[in-house]
């Protein structure tokens, strides 16, 4: 199974500090066009990511699980199917290995799911998004924000905006 692999904050949806409620979700442009054109082009579609303000004190998990079951209501009202949101509640000096770039949850989507990393892409905004589609065989995408133009991690293909990311799929 081909797949494509998205970051939360700062990719699929806008980067908030901390986002602690389902109201503070607002997707980036193009989120609903370049979803719908991966899943026609017959990629599945997971979201996995870095979530330690739980283990912060920030919010609970039940809240993280609470924004993702609204994010999963408004892609499916846009009919979107996400397969599955994956999340690592860690913080950071905890060194676990579902934190990102820990591969736990991609070692989860290859077993459970049969995914092929060789057909497969993982995009985020991030160094460690990169660093992990990279270990784990996969082509990456970097989605550059405003605050990363001088900065390049090595990454297959670097856009801008979600938007530019439907070029690659043409």
């Amino acid at each position: 199974m081909k797949a494509f692999i998205f970051d939360r904050d700062g990719t699929l949806i806008e980067n908030r500090h901390y986002l602690s409620t389902p109201m503070g979700i607002k997707f980036n442009p193009c989120a609903f066009d370049l979803l719908r054109t991966i899943r026609h082009c017959g990629y599945h579609i997971f979201v996995l990511t870095n979530q330690s303000g739980v283990r912060r004190g920030y919010y609970s998990r039940e809240r993280i699980e609470e924004i993702h079951r609204e994010m999963l209501l408004r892609l499916t009202q846009e009919k979107i199917r996400i397969e599955k949101i994956f999340y690592c509640e860690h913080h950071p000096n905890e060194r676990c290995n579902c934190r990102k770039p820990g591969d736990h949850f991609l070692k989860i989507l290859r077993r459970r799911y049969d995914m092929e990393p060789e057909s497969s892409y993982f995009v985020g905004d991030r160094a460690e998004d990169m660093l992990l589609g990279k270990k784990c065989g996969m082509k990456t995408v970097l989605l550059r924000s405003n605050s990363q133009k001088d900065q390049t991690p090595s990454a297959d293909y670097v856009f801008d905006s979600l938007c530019a990311i439907l070029n690659l799929l043409k």
